[in-house]
């Protein structure tokens, strides 16, 4: 979900060995709705046809949509692939939990009650939820919804990322478990992407209209913008067509089931189609308007897409979009699913894809930038074609790792060990052995969870990398500790 420090994480893997493998292909299947202009053009929407298609087979996606805009008029619409192991194939219509696109909505939502004089963006947090609390009361109090809103809390990524694996609780019980939140830096002082800021969005939200977050998107913005194929809930999506997420384990492309995130929706698990987001780009490129009907105010519009905290660089956060120069975007990445919308002038595309492979998420950005230079009558990049060979590489050293670790536990029950070696070849053995069995796997175990990502965030983020992460480390640290004791008494 838009999440920085994975990225990081994941740049640090990559840079170790490279990226990802994959044994298993998928066949696109096109289903298209191609409108008046698509005709009249066939050269430039076939070139989408033939960039998505070639994207899909290297990066091993299963399912992708994608819908674009054109002032107020949707020109393109298409799905690809499959949703699923069922083999159904992809349409506009076809529901995809977004990610981090999810906050722009929220954004749009708490704008709906400002417009209604319900909400002061400068007012506190406090104001609508008087039992919001983080470990600093002081703190606590200053936070204001224009805060949240813009990334300024104070509140870390870190803090953002613990909750997406503890999906059973409601949204109200995971606002309520910030009491021991620590601020990484003074409220309002700086740019830290945190998914807490747009939770507590949604909390207030549902305090402010006396609705369920999600039955208030569901009214006031999904309905009046004929958003027929989108939702809060996942039941009720799967009943209608959810698309099955999938992750790569080692490169191989599986279907994986979402586990729930009730508490966090707000920051990153509405679901919707590239028909409905469509419609929702026409009213962010149009005042707020969709066929004539005026959905959000030309004012909130503009607040919305307007910089406000500066990220990196001339990379800016608005309120639920990031602005670069002319263009406002806002990506979003689940467990298994991606999504990423843009407006570059009088175009806006949006693309949903049911997979998510955290190695090559810059390579599922491209393919929204190829589509934006297309559009454009310029030349996109070239699609890369090393995710085989990067998978390779990565493979051979988890499989280099793990027959490390097991070489490991064979010689401790080797006879060889109890035979009495120099002093100088016991020093050797001493700092290999602490080097590679204790402060390299400790210093993974502790200081990845304490700085980077949760592991259990990372087991979810990342199924069979994560888990050889976690377990090597551990089985080495067991190893290590054997191995000490043991040096220690052929010392004595």
């Amino acid at each position: 979900m838009f999440n920085i420090t994975l990225r990081i994480f994941m740049a640090a893997i990559i840079m170790t060995t490279t990226s990802l493998l994959t044994l298993t292909e998928v066949t696109a299947e096109v289903t298209a709705e191609v409108t008046a202009e698509s005709k009249a053009v066939p050269s430039k929407f076939e070139k989408i046809d033939n960039l998505i298609e070639s994207a899909m087979a290297e990066y091993r996606i299963p399912g992708a949509s994608v819908g674009i805009v054109k002032n107020d008029q949707t020109i393109y619409m298409k799905g690809f692939g499959i949703s699923g192991p069922d083999k159904t194939a992809v349409t506009p219509q076809t529901p995809f939990v977004l990610g981090s696109t999810s906050k722009s909505i929220t954004a749009a939502a708490i704008m709906l009650l400002v417009d209604k004089g319900n909400i002061d963006l400068d007012s506190p947090v406090q104001r609508y939820l008087p039992w919001f609390r983080l470990s600093d009361p002081d703190a606590s109090k200053k936070i204001t919804v224009k805060h949240l809103l813009h990334q300024t809390s104070g509140i870390s990524t870190y803090d953002g990322q613990a909750p997406l694996t503890e999906g059973d609780k409601s949204l109200e019980e995971h606002l309520k478990g910030l009491n021991k939140v620590q601020l990484i830096s003074s409220v309002g002082a700086s740019f830290h992407y945190s998914n807490v800021n747009y939770d507590t969005l949604g909390g207030i939200v549902q305090a402010v209209s006396g609705m369920t977050f999600t039955n208030y998107v569901q009214q006031n913005i999904f309905k009046p913008l004929e958003m027929n194929h989108s939702y809060g809930s996942p039941e009720e999506a799967t009943k209608n067509g959810l698309a099955t997420g999938y992750n790569s384990v080692f490169g191989f492309m599986l279907p994986t089931k979402q586990m729930r995130h009730e508490g966090t929706i707000p920051s990153g698990y509405l679901i919707s189609s590239a028909e409905d987001m469509s419609n929702y780009l026409i009213a962010h490129m149009n005042k707020g308007t969709f066929k004539a009907n005026n959905v959000f105010s030309e004012n909130s519009v503009r607040l919305m897409h307007e910089p406000a905290s500066k990220m990196w660089g001339d990379h800016y956060y608005a309120m639920g979009w990031a602005v670069h120069n002319n263009t406002i975007s806002h990506d979003g990445s689940t467990e298994n699913t991606y999504s990423k919308m843009q407006i570059d002038g009088e175009y806006g595309i949006v693309i949903l894809i049911n997979a998510m492979d955290n190695f090559h998420i810059d390579d599922y950005n491209t393919i929204m930038s190829n589509i934006n230079l297309i559009l454009h009558n310029q030349e996109p990049i070239a699609v890369t074609k090393e995710y085989t060979k990067k998978y390779i590489v990565l493979d051979l050293f988890v499989l280099t790792a793990v027959l490390f670790t097991l070489y490991s536990i064979y010689s401790l029950f080797n006879k060889k060990n109890s035979k009495k070696v120099s002093k100088l070849r016991s020093v050797m053995n001493g700092l290999f052995i602490f080097v590679f069995y204790l402060l390299l796997p400790s210093t993974l175990l502790l200081l990845l969870p304490k700085f980077l990502v949760p592991w259990p965030v990372v087991l979810l983020f990342l199924p069979g990398i994560g888990h050889t992460l976690l377990i090597l480390p551990f089985v080495l640290l067991v190893v290590g500790t054997i191995k000490t004791a043991i040096a220690v008494r052929k010392l004595t």
